[in-house]
């Protein structure tokens, strides 16, 4: 079978890129208008081959230009970028929103399987939810909304982006930092060294630093950061409820779950509180453990800030546990990390990732890998030894680009058409890294690997990482695949240290035996975030400022930091909007797909390939909850989730 290739991009600092990015839209919105105007004047035969075509070319014409709005590096190419991306969600939401076209799918698309007709059923659904089966005026009112809602998210993202927060501090206060870490930051003419809110910067001094004032000023300088987004985030809240208003829902988090496997807001709000009433009790011990230690150092102290609890979770584990940062740090370089975890996940899903040195990529960090299939099929079409993805590990910091970390997509993958291509977006220091880094470096390859193997299917709606799909299913793999950072036999295969030595076994042993040391305490941040996400968005409070605060003080059992405004830099208010429960719902998705592997032996091939086949590769062709039961063979538990809840608290 022929190849498939991979898009073409222009040269990392080519001059090209503005007029490729402009010319990539308009080929594909031009060929979206005419497949489009052929189903509504009923002038083709197929009108789901032709509807497919149409959909494919406006989600390639998105991904690409999303992706570099976020990671090229010429600040032109990025507002290009951006221009372009209203310019396309202006067109989806037309088209979503065009009763004739409604109209004509609900009449002449013609469902011939189960496949098909989930395609048709999801495909009216969003027709409905940008109010094609409106009247005129109302319709009107939706587009128009859709419109300002497209341009109030990117103007969010973007103030986030652009602003990254710096503290200075003389050398004096790192003393106790890591040698590679104080020496990337060499001190000014005043003897004082900049620490920006960048995570290669960040995390080392949340985790090791201990002088706690040092800490409390970057966590402020990072919460600080995009004070516009005061502004941005009231309006946007206030357009998104009235666009779920003009849609019949009761408010934004009923709109924003139609597409997920949660049912509506209310379904949100008690799974949120179940979550609480197991998360509470665990975290408050966990921090009364953490007031104790931190007196010992500081006798004063009358309560943990949030700038307190990184450093003293990794102080108590290498004291009870052994698991000390610094000395994991040493087993952690990138580039063997990067290789460890290439070759990790060829062994489970029958991989091989080739590096790819001509490839064209934004920027010359950027590092290219075809992604090779090894004697099995992947989603049922290609076999062999054929090239079945590419990526693009774009995975240390630079000015300008996106500040977190997450996979981007490239191409949507389309069976013998189109190759599926990704990023991964990451901010990863360029040497040694801490454990948590791994753990999110497994974390976000779940996502990078869900994209490339879901990337063989026929249509472009079912795709399994489709921002239209089951968004509170996605982030399951990803949490899945953090298991593996806690296997002796997964880690010894690349976590050496500069002398050639592997990790020790009872490091490791120390390690899981820690796992879940301060879990409560962790899970009740993530419901202030998941709060935070769904309160703004049910009440559209008029003060947000005061709203965020009281969700703070009623889910975190530590002590915030008075005066800063964490929301204006939450960048999920505006990819999750209302819906960052998904976090909590996924994990408990992801304890479920735990119970099918063997934990005594998590590189055993023939439960992985499984896992790849019933799982990643079907992307969104089914129902979240089949490909689960496919999978286990047995509906979706949420058993093994309340467990581990309910050990937080022993």
């Amino acid at each position: 079978m022929t190849d498939i290739a991979p898009v073409v991009l222009p040269v990392h600092g080519s001059p090209d890129w503005e007029q490729f990015t402009a010319d990539y839209v308009a080929q594909r919105l031009s060929l979206s208008t005419a497949l489009l105007e052929q189903i509504r004047s009923d002038t083709t035969d197929d009108v789901l081959a032709a509807w497919n075509d149409a959909d494919i070319a406006v989600d390639q014409a998105a991904t690409l230009v999303e992706t570099l709005t976020e990671v090229h590096p010429d600040p032109d190419v990025r507002s290009r970028a951006t221009a372009l991306l209203h310019e396309v969600d202006a067109f989806r939401s037309a088209r979503d929103g065009d009763p004739a076209l409604y109209h004509a799918i609900e009449k002449r698309l013609v469902a011939t399987d189960d496949r098909t007709r989930h395609l048709r059923e999801l495909v009216l659904r969003d027709f409905r939810l940008q109010g094609a089966h409106l009247d005129d005026d109302a319709r009107r009112t939706v587009a128009q909304l859709s419109e300002q809602i497209s341009a109030a998210t990117t103007e969010f993202a973007d103030n986030i982006r652009e602003d990254v927060g710096s503290i200075r501090v003389p050398l004096s206060a790192l003393a106790d930092m890591p040698a590679d870490y104080i020496e990337a930051h060499a001190p000014d003419a005043e003897g004082f060294v900049t620490i920006t809110t960048d995570y290669p910067d960040l995390v080392p001094i949340l985790d090791m630093c201990s002088d706690r004032a040092v800490r409390e000023a970057l966590m402020r300088a990072d919460y600080e950061r995009a004070p516009a987004n005061d502004e941005v985030l009231a309006r946007l809240l206030h357009l998104r409820h009235d666009k779920a208003r003009a849609l019949g829902f009761e408010g934004w988090p009923d709109y924003a779950t139609a597409p997920m496997m949660m049912t509506d807001g209310a379904g949100i709000e008690s799974f949120l509180s179940d979550v609480a009433a197991a998360a509470l009790p665990a975290g408050k011990a966990d921090a009364d453990v953490i007031l104790a230690r931190l007196r010992e150092d500081h006798p004063d102290a009358e309560s943990v800030l949030v700038s307190d609890s990184r450093y003293y979770l990794e102080t108590l584990k290498a004291e009870r546990y052994g698991v000390d940062g610094r000395l994991l740090r040493q087993y952690f370089d990138y580039s063997r990390v990067r290789d460890g975890i290439l070759a990790l996940a060829g062994d489970l899903f029958e991989l091989e990732f080739r590096p790819v040195a001509e490839a064209p990529r934004w920027h010359g960090d950027v590092e290219v890998y075809d992604v090779h299939a090894r004697g099995h099929h992947v989603g049922g079409s290609r076999t062999g030894d054929d090239r079945v993805g590419r990526i693009h590990l774009d995975m240390h910091p630079r000015e300008g680009k996106y500040g977190h970390m997450a996979c981007f997509g490239v191409v949507g993958g389309i069976a013998d058409r189109y190759l599926p291509e990704s990023a991964l977006v990451c901010n990863f220091p360029r040497g040694k890294m801490t454990f948590d880094d791994l753990e999110t470096f497994l974390h976000e390859f779940g996502h990078l690997m869900h994209a490339i193997l879901s990337g063989n299917g026929e249509y472009a709606r079912l795709a399994g990482l489709s921002e239209r799909g089951e968004w509170d299913f996605v982030e399951a793999p990803s949490q899945l695949l953090e298991d593996w950072a806690y296997s002796h036999d997964v880690l010894r295969r690349f976590a050496v240290n500069d002398e050639g030595e592997e990790i020790p076994e009872n490091l490791v042993e120390g390690l899981r035996a820690s796992r879940d040391f301060g879990e409560g305490l962790l899970t009740c941040r993530q419901l202030v975030y998941a709060q935070m996400s769904y309160r703004l968005h049910r009440d559209v409070p008029e003060d947000i400022e005061a709203a965020a605060s009281a969700i703070e003080r009623e889910f975190d059992v530590r002590t915030p930091l008075t005066g800063t405004h964490q929301y204006r830099s939450f960048g999920h208010l505006t990819t999750y909007s209302a819906c960052y429960y998904t976090y909590q719902w996924s994990l408990a998705i992801a304890k479920d797909l735990a119970t099918g592997f063997d934990r005594e032996n998590l590189l055993d091939p023939e439960r992985a390939h499984r896992y790849r086949d019933t799982v990643l590769a079907p992307g969104g062709s089914k129902p979240a909850a089949d490909l689960i039961a496919d999978f286990l063979g047995r509906p979706f538990s949420s058993e093994a989730y309340a467990d581990w809840l309910a050990s937080l608290s022993k």
